[in-house]
């Protein structure tokens, strides 16, 4: 219990911290491109993320079977929660795109958050889903999806020629327990990076 209430005050803190990072990136120079400057608002998101687990005093493990291409990938996984989320912002090479409930955006600082780093609103018809994917893609940034969209994943895949890197995780079912009094538990966390595949080859792996 003590390891989540500290976890609860450091994301508090971390939050009000942040507010300086954001007026910091509002002067950043526009004229650079895309990429850099999503890899830049992505590092605090990274740094933030990584301590998160920290706190929580788990081990963990990254198990990449070969190297990523330059450019966007679309990395796919079977399920994603807020753990996840977190867990892969921390932990995956490229800065990705990927979807949030809309009742996160409520929130002014992580609004404000989730619009710098291209965070896509879920709650848009399929057909505006799959645009706005297709548009981080081509600015250049990757996007994180779950199974649950695996149609999209393909069609922005096939369309721009684009690798998907599955992605598996364990032991983040553990880590958060107790409905009323929540208690924060060190776990073993693995993240399995698979090798990228082209759609073609995807979708025979999937039959």
């Amino acid at each position: 219990m003590f390891r989540y209430w500290f976890l609860t005050i450091y994301v508090v803190v971390s939050f009000f911290k942040s507010m300086r990072h954001l007026y910091d990136h509002e002067l950043t120079d526009p004229r650079i491109s895309y990429t850099k400057r999503m890899h830049l608002i992505h590092e605090h998101a990274k740094r933030f993320a990584r301590e998160c687990i920290d706190h929580s005093g788990s081990v963990m493990t990254i198990y990449q079977q070969k190297e990523l291409p330059k450019g966007p990938v679309i990395y796919v996984t079977r399920e994603l929660n807020p753990v996840t989320t977190t867990l892969l912002i921390g932990h995956l090479e490229k800065p990705f795109a990927f979807m949030a409930t809309p009742h996160l955006f409520r929130y002014p600082i992580l609004k404000q958050w989730l619009k710098k780093m291209a965070v896509i609103p879920q709650n848009q018809t399929d057909e505006r889903l799959l645009e706005e994917a297709k548009e981080r893609i081509m600015s250049g940034q990757s996007v994180l999806l779950s199974e649950k969209y695996r149609v999209l994943s393909e069609a922005v895949a096939e369309e721009f020629d684009c690798p998907l890197v599955p992605i598996e995780t364990s032991g983040t079912d553990h880590l958060l327990t107790g409905k009323i009094v929540k208690r924060l538990r060190p776990v073993n966390i693995d993240i399995h990076i698979k090798a990228p595949v082209m759609i073609s080859d995807y979708v025979q792996k999937r039959a």
